[in-house]
């Protein structure tokens, strides 16, 4: 993720995380799975911006608390 990036960039980037972990084939292609989570998100993630805000949360003023003590190096032991 880059640093400084706007709330809405950063929800795109776990959106996609989220439904790749939800629907990842591990005997799958790569390529077709992300260019599959890439279509979901084109297709359905306006609609999920939409829903936040009927829920009246501004995603524009998203903040994010990653703890210090996860590392990528800490992914593989999840």
């Amino acid at each position: 993720m880059k640093d400084g990036a706007t709330s809405v960039s950063v929800l795109r980037s776990i959106w996609q995380t989220f439904w790749l972990s939800e629907n990842w084939e591990s005997k799958g292609n790569v390529c077709d799975q992300l260019a599959n989570s890439l279509m979901e998100l084109e297709n359905r993630f306006d609609d999920f911006i939409q829903k936040l805000k009927d829920a009246e949360w501004d995603t524009q003023q998203l903040k994010l608390k990653v703890p210090k003590e996860i590392s990528i190096d800490d992914i593989n032991t999840f």
